[in-house]
C-alpha cells in the first residue's frame, strides 16, 4: 500500500511539475524587430516607360544539321516503303493457351468497342487477342484506357503495321 501511494505521488509530481515549469508557446510572444538589419535596395524606375529601339541581330546557326536530318528521314521513309511496313502499336488484351478464353475476350472487345476489329493470332501454344493498329503510342493509349477496366492485364505493344 505504501508503494502505491509513493508511485501516485511520484507520477503527480512529474506531471504537474513539468507543466508548471515550461511555458507554452502560446504564452510567449516573439517581439524582436530585424528590419534594421535588412539591406536597403534602391531601384531606378525612371527608364521603365521609355521605349527603346529593338536591335535585331542576324542570327545564323553555327551547327545547322537540318540537311543531314532530312537525308536520314528520307532514308527511313524509303526503307519503310521497301519493307511494306511501318512501326506502330497495338493493344494485346489476351494471351493464353485457351482458345475458348481467347474467343470470349474477342467477344468482350466487340461489346466495348463495336467498331474495332480484334484479331486472334495463334503462335503455338499461345492464343493472342490484339486490337487496333496505331501509328503512335498516344493513339493507342486512348483505346487502351477504354479497355483497361475490362482487361486489367492489357498492354500496349510495338507492332509492325503492313502498308
Amino acid at each position: 500500500m505504501k508503494g502505491i501511494s509513493y508511485l501516485i505521488i511520484f507520477l503527480l509530481t512529474g506531471i504537474f511539475g513539468c507543466t508548471l515549469m515550461s511555458p507554452t508557446s502560446s504564452t510567449v510572444k516573439y517581439g524582436e524587430d530585424l528590419s534594421v538589419h535588412r539591406p536597403k535596395v534602391e531601384t531606378d524606375t525612371s527608364g521603365l516607360n521609355q521605349e527603346t529601339p529593338e536591335q535585331l541581330a542576324d542570327v545564323t546557326p553555327q551547327y545547322d544539321n537540318s540537311s543531314e536530318l532530312d537525308q536520314r528521314l528520307r532514308a527511313i521513309s524509303n526503307q519503310n516503303k521497301s519493307d511494306g511496313a511501318v512501326i506502330g502499336y497495338t493493344i494485346q488484351v489476351y494471351s493464353g493457351t485457351s482458345r475458348e478464353n481467347a474467343s470470349k475476350a474477342k467477344a468482350k472487345v466487340y461489346r466495348i468497342l463495336p467498331d474495332s476489329r480484334p484479331e486472334t493470332k495463334y503462335e503455338q501454344p499461345v492464343y493472342k487477342v490484339r486490337v487496333g493498329e496505331f501509328g503512335d503510342r498516344l493513339e493507342a493509349q486512348v483505346i487502351y484506357a477504354e479497355l483497361q477496366e475490362e482487361f486489367p492485364d492489357a498492354i500496349v505493344i510495338p507492332h509492325r503495321i503492313r502498308l
